[in-house]
């Protein structure tokens, strides 16, 4: 009945989540993007509403209907004014969003959009090589204009932000998770409850203890409360070994950038460092010790969850709120009501090697955020749709965000401007979630209104009702974050169509390809001997030019904003 149950539930989620999940590590409807900072917390609803995008009240506009294009074929589309959140924006603004997205190769869609001259009338996309290229076709519409008559970017997007945005001097960007103050928290060593019973409750304050703790697992538990194999260490799956190369590269002290790392001041491919080695070599002995499981890098992120929510993973280095999302620790307790996933403590990145935890990387946060939206010039009206998009900059509208608009779960604010819910959000269902719309309208969000709001909404309810992804986000991560924007728009100083771009392309093809290959091996000989053959094929087809462009532009950087990573080092 249980297992029934399990997979009835799974299903279920899972339908769900094919319409509110994002991608990956930077989740837009995960809360897992969203910062505070002292300044913010200081504003006031009031406040907020006096300065909110209402040119004139809704009566006295004409209904307008524009489209929206999220430039990924990943995205989960949702009609607008179905759920309580955008319906209330649609009756605000008098306004309906047509939303659209790719089926498939999202950049040669994009790619045909601009040369039929059939572009939407805006677009959420990276910041990156496709978006200066609108700007410099003159598709974009300069927001300073749209900016003057409503301040709402203005006030809640810092200038040095906006600054950094700017593509030849002019702002096209609304940015989604800006931010002030490094909060929140995503990827995280977590345990099972029942399989860590089980191995006697040890203690996990250490990268050898991750590793004893693994090791008994595979010896004393193999076989879970239903019988059912365990997996003593999985990671997420993102269809490369990164989760794995940047878990073990953090408890070893190192910070990963993508594929590259900081080195003797320069800026380079993360296999050159020596302590990047030495982490893959932990891990290709985990492996040939049978503690990473064989499926590790041909299972599917649902094929995880599966395995999560079946209780089944003792150890996983893990995004934890993604339950937000894919609920793995919800049906886990809804199935099995004795077992949990928590968060590994006192600290979720344990150090390795006798370092401190003061000497190991949490998350690190940049001011920039994630991704931007932007209009286009096919748009007939730019000042309503920069009003809407503008509009979920405010407090006010993060509100609406996270909790729906007033009436619905909530009906009054109390004194610090927060919302008084009338059920926590910890005992809603997921549809009325959905009938909401709750948490899936960030497009764009801000950062810094979001944590502010959830944390402290969060807080004031009883322990029992709180939620665990921003209880453990407030109370375990944020302490711990680092703020840094040093590694801004680097990737961006390559031309990916020029001689150095397409090197870099096959280089980095080339890791993806053979680091799995380097922790899979039989032998440390044979590890050793992959893990040199990437850097012998970097070498020789012209890695050196990229890594040489790479550090110019972090210098550049450095000379703006510093290099907390590096003083941090010293």
């Amino acid at each position: 009945m249980k297992k029934t149950r399990l997979l009835s539930l799974l299903l279920a989620v899972l339908m769900i989540a094919s319409i509110l999940a994002s991608c990956g590590t930077a989740a837009p409807a995960a809360s897992s993007e969203p910062a505070a900072s002292s300044a913010a917390a200081e504003s006031s609803v009031a406040a907020e509403s006096s300065a909110a995008a209402e040119p004139s009240a809704a009566a006295e506009l004409e209904p307008y209907t524009f489209t929206h294009y999220f430039n990924y074929d990943w995205w989960g589309l949702k009609p607008w004014g179905v759920d309580a959140t955008s319906k209330y924006w649609q009756e605000k603004f008098n306004i309906t969003v047509d939303f659209q997205k790719p089926d498939s190769d999202a950049a040669a869609k994009l790619n045909v959009m601009i040369s039929a001259g059939d572009l939407p009338d805006s677009i959420m996309m990276d910041r990156g090589v496709d978006n200066a290229k609108l700007a410099e076709l003159g598709l974009l519409v300069d927001l300073a204009p749209l900016m003057e008559k409503n301040p709402n970017l203005k006030d809640n997007v810092a200038e040095n932000t906006r600054e950094q945005l700017k593509l030849g001097g002019k702002l096209y960007a609304i940015p989604n998770w800006s931010r002030i103050g490094p909060t929140g928290g995503n990827d995280s060593w977590i345990y099972n409850g029942r399989l860590y019973a089980a191995a006697g409750s040890p203690a996990l304050n250490t990268f050898e203890d991750l590793y004893a703790y693994a090791t008994k697992i595979k010896k004393d538990v193999p076989k879970n409360n239903e019988g059912l194999t365990t997996y003593p260490v999985m990671f997420a799956s993102d269809g490369t070994a990164h989760p794995v190369a940047r878990s073990f590269f953090r408890s070893f002290g190192g910070v990963l950038d993508g594929w590259y790392s900081l080195q003797n001041g320069a800026y380079k491919l993360a296999v050159r460092d020596a302590t990047f080695k030495a982490a893959t070599m932990e891990a290709n002995k985990w492996w040939r010790e049978g503690l990473l499981s064989e499926t590790q890098f041909t299972d599917t992120g649902d094929q995880i969850v599966e395995k999560l929510v079946a209780g089944r993973i003792a150890l996983a280095y893990y995004d934890f709120s993604q339950n937000e999302n894919n609920k793995f620790r919800t049906i886990l307790k809804e199935t099995f009501p004795d077992d949990t996933y928590e968060v590994v403590s006192p600290y979720p990145y344990p150090p390795a090697n006798g370092l401190t935890k003061d000497q190991i990387f949490a998350d690190i946060k940049t001011s920039i955020g994630w991704n931007v939206t932007c209009i286009t010039t096919s748009a007939k009206d730019p000042q309503r749709i920069y009003d809407l998009w503008s509009y979920l900059l405010t407090q006010e509208a993060c509100i609406e965000q996270m909790y729906g608009p007033k009436g619905n779960n909530w009906d009054t604010l109390d004194d610090k401007g927060l919302p008084v819910l009338k059920k926590a959000e910890s005992e809603l269902t997921s549809e009325e979630i959905d009938a909401l719309g709750a948490w899936f309208w960030m497009i764009p969000g801000q950062s810094d209104h979001v944590d502010m709001t959830k944390f402290a909404v969060n807080a004031a309810q009883p322990a029992e009702k709180q939620n665990w992804v921003i209880t453990n986000q407030a109370n375990v991560f944020t302490p711990i974050m680092f703020m840094d924007d040093e590694f801004i728009g680097i990737a961006d100083s390559v031309d990916p169509k020029s001689d150095t771009g397409i090197a870099r392309a096959l280089v980095e093809d080339f890791v993806k390809a053979e680091y799995p290959k380097v922790i899979m091996a039989k032998t440390a000989e044979e590890a050793e001997a992959l893990y040199q053959g990437i850097i012998d094929f970097a070498d020789k087809n012209g890695m050196e030019a990229v890594e040489t462009a790479y550090t110019e532009k972090w210098k550049a950087n450095v000379a703006v904003v510093g290099s907390p990573i590096t003083d941090r080092m010293k």
